[in-house]
């Protein structure tokens, strides 16, 4: 129950602003709404809880070191946007008609009077586009509005990749600040943010086949006579020789990874915390590069006929057939860098600054993929003895090795979210705990 008026009737009025049912909230019912908001105005309507002073105020941050760096790309337009829906930020001439491609915004709206996340569950409350029949490309947003919070033991409230605003009257978390494990976790798209196609991770390229081996060369036939042997047949020399081995094929190339997942926009205004609190954001990881296939083993060259001795002649052996050369093994491709990450704000009241652990880490690129292995080349065939050592056949010469494929390169890690506590950020690594002493699912990163 929200005991202090004035939030009372802030919480009422954020779920009447959503358009929420307040006599089946008044029941305890949990209402969630889907809508659009046609301006970046609206947008801040909904989304943001900040005064006037305090977006002033985060006007004069917002465009720190990692989001002025990419300005000029196409992400630069939505940092624009979002300085106006959460900061003090206009729009740029330039960016108007880009922008209005992207209205209406579509928005996920959540009001409860009082929830519970229960030991050890997960409170996922993103959406993603195929509620509006979008491409999941498209910016979604999120927002909640709480009357108490309340998180047991190793549970969170967790968003993925979507603009998130969170206004929540009071939240109590149950556990200890000891706990290896966040309560709130501001978490990247669950698929790559790039403009690809494919899994995140590239795929392994194909080893190439084996070639053929060689046929053998023929022994001509004999017969005995009372002079001595004679051939059976016309005499075919080329016949004797063993043929020379296939080459093996390339192995493919793997395939490029993809970049990880975006951290977006986020806005968190607790009005009153009882507990420590753990906030943690992460961009995605990069995909891993493909590694390339390894080439075909060269084939063997055909052994050669043996020679024979006649009454008349003699009859030299044949040449042993080269081997084939080895298949060049195939190139690993690039990995995807870290994903790219927003500002983080979160309000609270002064006396509880003490009680918020904010955990911020970079993105990780992801692992180039190494290249293929050359196959191996074929041996020559063996040589076909004569009647003598200087009537023998000349062995097949072995088949070169398949070169190695080239490795791909490392994708690039990316910096962390800036997380502002009160419009104050602390201008280093917020990093208290390292990514594994963290209770952070995989599942929560990805689909895959």
């Amino acid at each position: 129950m929200i005991i202090n008026p004035v939030h009372q009737r802030e919480f009422i009025k954020k779920a009447y602003l959503l358009g929420h049912d307040l006599s089946a909230i008044e029941r305890g019912e949990e209402c969630c709404t889907y809508f659009t908001q046609p301006t970046l105005l609206d947008g801040r309507r909904l989304l943001c809880n900040a005064t006037d002073a305090s977006r002033r105020e985060r006007q004069k941050t917002f465009f720190n070191p990692a989001i002025a760096a990419r300005r000029r790309l196409a992400q630069g337009m939505h940092d624009r946007g979002e300085a106006v829906t959460f900061a003090d930020g206009t729009l740029e001439e330039s960016d108007i008609e880009r922008l209005n491609w992207h209205l209406p915004g579509h928005a996920k709206a959540i009001s409860v009077r009082e929830k519970t996340i229960t030991a050890g569950d997960v409170w996922d409350v993103s959406v993603r586009g195929s509620v509006w029949g979008l491409n999941d490309m498209e910016e979604l947003y999120v927002v909640v509005n709480v009357g108490r919070l309340i998180i047991e033991p190793g549970a969170a409230l967790i968003v993925r990749g979507n603009v998130f605003s969170l206004l929540c009257q009071e939240v109590v978390h149950h556990g200890s600040a000891e706990e290896n494990a966040f309560q709130i976790g501001i978490l990247p798209t669950p698929f790559s943010a790039d403009f690809g196609y494919g899994p995140l991770h590239g795929p392994h390229g194909t080893d190439g086949a084996a070639g053929r081996d060689g046929l053998a060369g023929r022994t001509l036939e004999v017969e005995r006579t009372l002079l001595g042997f004679r051939l059976r047949e016309e005499a075919d020399l080329a016949a004797m020789n063993g043929g020379s081995g296939d080459d093996g094929k390339d192995g493919t190339d793997g395939v490029r990874g993809r970049n990880g997942g975006m951290c977006k926009v986020a806005e968190l205004t607790l009005r009153s915390v009882t507990g420590s609190l753990t906030i943690f954001a992460q961009a995605g990881e990069g995909g891993h590069g493909g590694n390339g296939g390894h080439g075909g083993k060269g084939a063997c060259g055909g052994d050669a006929g043996n020679g024979h001795k006649l009454w008349q002649s003699n009859i030299s052996g044949g040449d042993g057939g080269d081997g084939g050369r080895g298949g060049n093994g195939g190139a690993g491709n690039h990995a995807g860098n870290g994903g790219l990450t927003s500002n983080i704000y979160i309000d609270v009241p002064v006396e509880d600054e003490h009680k918020i652990t904010r955990v911020a880490l970079p993105s990780k690129g992801g692992d180039g993929g190494v290249g293929g292995r050359g196959g191996a080349g074929g041996k020559g065939g063996v040589q076909g003895h004569g009647p003598t050592a200087e009537f023998d056949g000349k062995p097949g010469n072995p088949g070169e090795n398949g070169v190695d494929g080239r490795s791909g390169h490392h994708g690039r890690s990316r910096p962390a979210p800036w997380i502002f506590l009160n419009d104050k950020v602390d201008n280093g690594d917020f990093a208290t705990r390292t990514p594994e002493s963290l209770t952070v699912s995989q599942s929560m990163y990805t689909n895959d």
